[in-house]
C-alpha cells in the first residue's frame, strides 16, 4: 500500500517530468503512469475551461 507521502512524491515527479528511480516498485510505476495521464487530462480540461493555473492535488485520508 502506498502512503500519501509517496503519492505526493510521485505526483511531483509526474508533473515535472522527472523519471522514476530504478528501485521503484510495480505499484509506484502504475501510480506514476496514472498521475501523468491525470495531469495531462487536467491541463487539457483547464485550458478548455480557461483556467490559467490548474492544480492537481492528492486528498489526505483522515483515520
Amino acid at each position: 500500500m502506498t502512503t500519501n507521502k509517496r503519492y505526493v512524491q510521485l505526483l511531483a515527479m509526474a508533473q515535472t517530468g522527472k523519471k522514476l528511480e530504478s528501485w521503484a516498485t510495480d505499484e509506484d510505476k502504475k501510480i506514476y503512469q496514472e498521475m501523468i495521464e491525470a495531469d495531462k487530462t487536467m491541463r487539457r480540461t483547464a485550458k478548455e475551461l480557461g483556467i490559467k493555473n490548474p492544480i492537481l492535488e492528492i486528498p489526505l485520508e483522515i483515520d
